[in-house]
């Protein structure tokens, strides 16, 4: 495993994924199409997406990024997540990024049944709702003649890191990497004898997905101990998965949680890398 990279901050905290000369580009909004499946019928619905796109006609590498949950109350179910500043990052690396939102989130339609519960039966079946969601998402790319089919990435934040690598774990060859933010189905009040109910999702993932994943949290995470964290890392290693983990130091009184989304100057460095390495930043 690579070694744990401690880094402190100076100065005052930011949103730096994005910059106010980025902020009126906030991506092309589309329509997902999804058959969702009922106890008497199926339903045609559309999930709600924002893609941001190089200019021309590619083929490009293209990122899904799959997002968190609500949380406990803090983001309201019918909000949507666009990190645009992720979208302009990746671009002007002449990559594609597709946002999607899952089934009753932000303006997506269909219900939401990704709960909150600690029982090991009720989280396979939120995550496997999850990948439901996902797997539209997968599809209507596949279907888009500017997609470089050979070159997908997931990613995710929190709940949508997790999800990345638990989908990948179902199509190991089918993407080209993983990088996971924070993730993490449920938090540490699930904990089962001072171990993570998300334990046994690494542990799967590691067995089947051999791409490179790149893991990013920060410390004093506001859902998982450093010590939970670090399990994560290592149990998904130590079941073959081939991981770079990236453990930063935020700040004081400072969330781990939000270094997707604040502290893009941390590691923006080391996603360049990665994209490097993967093959994915083709640049004219």
């Amino acid at each position: 495993m690579a070694a744990i990279k401690n880094v402190f901050i100076v100065g005052a905290v930011c949103l730096t994924i994005a910059n106010s000369a980025l902020a009126n580009n906030v991506g092309q909004s589309v329509q997902i199409p999804m058959k969702d499946e009922g106890l008497l019928w199926n339903s045609n619905i559309n999930l709600e997406a924002t893609l941001y796109k190089p200019e021309g006609e590619g083929p490009f590498p293209t990122v899904i990024f799959n997002h968190g949950s609500t949380g406990p109350n803090v983001i309201p179910e019918d909000h949507t997540i666009n990190p645009w500043g992720f979208g302009e990052y990746l671009v002007n690396k002449n990559i594609a990024l597709l946002i999607p939102m899952r089934r009753g989130r932000g303006q997506s339609e269909g219900s939401y049944k990704e709960r909150y519960t600690c029982d090991p039966k009720g989280i396979e079946e939120g995550l496997d709702y999850a990948m439901q969601s996902l797997d539209a998402s997968y599809d209507y790319l596949l279907n888009q003649p500017w997609v470089d089919k050979e070159k997908v990435l997931l990613t995710g934040n929190s709940r949508g890191g997790i999800l990345s690598l638990a989908y990948a774990s179902e199509h190991p060859d089918a993407f080209s990497g993983v990088i996971n933010f924070s993730g993490g189905w449920v938090d540490d009040s699930c904990n089962n004898n001072n171990t993570s109910m998300n334990i046994p999702i690494f542990e799967n993932a590691g067995s089947t997905f051999k791409a490179p994943a790149l893991f990013i949290y920060g410390r004093s995470d506001s859902y998982y101990s450093d010590t939970t964290i670090e399990s994560f890392a290592r149990s998904y290693e130590k079941s073959g998965g081939n991981v770079d983990f990236k453990f930063y130091q935020l700040g004081k009184n400072v969330s781990g949680h939000d270094v997707f989304y604040k502290y893009g100057h941390l590691w923006s460095y080391v996603v360049d890398q990665y994209l490097t390495d993967i093959q994915f930043d083709v640049r004219p």
